[in-house]
C-alpha cells in the first residue's frame, strides 16, 4: 500500500516490487535505500523491514515504545514531515507505504522523497582528492545554523547525512532524520555541542587538526547570541572523541546531562 502527494507517482510501484523480490529471494539487505524510476517518476525510496513482532505490533496498532518514542521508520516518517513544514533544509516528503498480508501486522515501512539529483554525501566528498575540508565544514556549519533555526535538532549529524551540491557547498541538505527532535530543546546549547562534537568524531577528525576545528567552531558560535559557552564546551570537548548512544542524546536534550562510561 502506498500513498503519494501524485497520483502520477504510482509508477514507481512496480520497480519497488521488483526490488523487495530480490530481496526476499535473499539477494538484497533487508533495508535498501536507493533511486526509483518510473513512466514519469524519479524519487528516492527507503524501505526498512520490522525484525521483531512487537516492532511490527507498534506499527501496526500506533504504539509507542515503552521507553517512549515510536520506533525508528515511524519516528523518521514524522520527523520528515515536520522538518519540511517548518522550512528545514531536508528533502521533500512525497509519501509512504507499507506491505502487510490480511489481517497480519506490518512487515515493512517506505518512506518515499526527492531524489536530490547533482548531490553526493559527505562522505563520498571527503574522499574526493580535491576536496577541502574548510569549506565543507563551513557549509556544514551553516546547515546546523539553519536547522537550529528551523527548530530541528540533528541528532545523527555526521557527514554522510550531509547532502552537497559539488558546486554550491553553501546549499546543504540534511537526510535519515529518525534521530531527531523538532522543537527548541530544552538544554539547546548542550546539543548544539553535542552535533558538533559528533560531527568531528565520524570521518572529520581525519582530515582536521583538532585545534583548528576548535578554532572554527569557536568562531561559528558567534552566531548564537545567548548561547551557553559553558554547557555547550562541557559537552563539547567529551563528546568529540567518544561514541554516545541514541538514548543518552535524547537525554542530553532533556535533562542537560550526559552519562559518560568510565
Amino acid at each position: 500500500m502506498l500513498h503519494l502527494d501524485d497520483e502520477d507517482a504510482v509508477d514507481i510501484f512496480e520497480p519497488i516490487s521488483t526490488l523487495l523480490a530480490q530481496r526476499d529471494q535473499g539477494t538484497l539487505r533487508r533495508s535498501i535505500s536507493g533511486c526509483m524510476s518510473g513512466v514519469h517518476s524519479r524519487l528516492f525510496v527507503k524501505t526498512v523491514e520490522l525484525e521483531s513482532l512487537p516492532s511490527r505490533l507498534r506499527v501496526t496498532l500506533g504504539w509507542q515504545r515503552r521507553i517512549g518514542g515510536y520506533d525508528w521508520p515511524i519516528a523518521e516518517l514524522m520527523n520528515s514531515a515536520d522538518a519540511w513544514r517548518q522550512g528545514a533544509p531536508v528533502p521533500r516528503l512525497r509519501g509512504f507505504g507499507y506491505r502487510r498480508q490480511g489481517l497480519f501486522p506490518v512487515r515493512e515501512l517506505f518512506l518515499i522523497s526527492d531524489m536530490l539529483d547533482g548531490y553526493v554525501d559527505g562522505k563520498f566528498w571527503l574522499a574526493q582528492p580535491q576536496m577541502q575540508i574548510e569549506p565543507f565544514l563551513l557549509g556544514a556549519f551553516a546547515l546546523i545554523r539553519e536547522l537550529h533555526e528551523r527548530q530541528v535538532c540533528h541528532l545523527d549529524l555526521w557527514a554522510g547525512n550531509i547532502m552537497l551540491d559539488p558546486q554550491h557547498l553553501d546549499a546543504m541538505k540534511v537526510v535519515d532524520l529518525e534521530n531527531c527532535y523538532i522543537g527548541r530543546p530544552p538544554y539547546w546549547s548542550e546539543a548544539l555541542g553535542f552535533q558538533f562534537a559528533f560531527l568531528f568524531l565520524r570521518l572529520v577528525q581525519d582530515h582536521i587538526d583538532e585545534s583548528r576545528y576548535d578554532h572554527l567552531v569557536d568562531a561559528a558560535l558567534d552566531a548564537y547570541p545567548g548561547i551557553d559557552r559553558v554547557g555547550f564546551e562541557r559537552v563539547y570537548s567529551a563528546c568529540k572523541h567518544q561514541q554516545i548512544s541514541r538514548k543518552k542524546r535524547r537525554d542530553l536534550l532533556l535533562m542537560g546531562h550526559l552519562q559518560l562510561r568510565g
